[in-house]
């Protein structure tokens, strides 16, 4: 079962920024949601207001809960078309 912090890589990696340029985006802290999914730390109410204020494309109820629907299915679908496009050696840039 994939975790709350799975599912913040999983944003993280579909937007395709570091961790760090998400930091700066939803405005927390140098390395809090680092600090956190490296420790397995809890995560504030404040901080997941910020993610689904930038990324509202984002369900609250996905990212804490991990609450399924046919919207994520495709953004996981997404996420794992493109590790498999970098292990091949494909950059669209």
């Amino acid at each position: 079962m994939k975790t709350i912090y799975d599912r913040l890589l999983m944003i993280i990696e579909n937007e395709d920024i570091s961790i760090a340029a998400f930091e700066r985006n939803i405005g927390v802290g140098r390395n809090s949601i680092s600090s956190a999914i490296r420790n397995q730390s809890s995560i504030g109410h404040e901080v997941l207001s910020k993610i689904c204020k930038h990324y509202p494309q984002y369900n609250i109820d996905w990212i804490v809960n991990g609450k399924d629907s046919d919207y994520i299915r495709g953004i996981e679908m997404l996420v794992k078309m493109k590790k498999l496009l970098k292990t091949w050696g494909y950059n669209p840039t």
